[in-house]
């Protein structure tokens, strides 16, 4: 088993961002590895076991949009999870300016795909799948067609085959009052 959930040290700057906020409780379900759900959704529990796709996005800068064509030739079905791997990390650590406002993210085109296909969820190794105020849309729209965002993965570390498909085990718990709720994902390469 490999846990891609991000690791943050109690020394990590978004503690202190954390402390300043108003409101604690419900911005602490965005730190760190988390699922968006703006609806307030309840997801379902057979979402637990998913099996995942890593799509290699590394070629892609800051600022960009990710394009419908990665999905070329890998056969995205009904119940999968998508994991875009841009590895922003490397360079723009975790709550940085960059990783935050300037990450590639995915196209209309390409989550509408993602949506029509009924992924599970959509997990990405940055801020968000969508850029500023289009964040929260992108998030709502996803999980309005029962898909859900995944988001700051840790992937640096996660090395399959172009179009393996591997077992990926999410753990969340529901809290009707969050936005965002924490999250552990491990998957099984065997």
């Amino acid at each position: 088993m490999i846990d891609i959930t991000l690791k943050l040290d109690k020394n990590h700057d978004v503690w202190k961002w954390l402390e300043a906020q108003d409101n604690k409780l419900l911005n602490a379900g965005h730190i760190g590895t988390h699922i968006d759900v703006y609806k307030k959704s309840s997801i379902p529990i057979d979402y637990f076991k998913s099996q995942g796709l890593l799509i290699d996005c590394t070629s892609f800068g800051i600022n960009e949009q990710i394009g419908i064509e990665v999905v070329d030739g890998h056969e995205i079905t009904e119940g999968t999870f998508i994991m875009f791997k841009t590895d922003i990390q490397t360079e723009h650590p975790y709550g940085s300016d960059v990783y935050i406002n300037n990450h590639p993210e995915l196209s209309w085109e390409l989550i509408d795909h993602l949506l029509e296909k009924k992924v599970h969820f959509i997990g990405i190794d940055c801020a968000g799948i969508r850029r500023g105020k289009e964040h929260v849309k992108a998030d709502v729209k996803s999980e309005e067609n029962d898909t859900y965002v995944v988001e700051n993965l840790s992937l640096e570390n996660l090395s399959v085959n172009q179009g393996q498909l591997f077992d990926v085990f999410t753990m969340w718990i529901d809290n009707p009052f969050l936005t965002g709720l924490s999250t552990r994902i491990f998957i099984d390469t065997k």
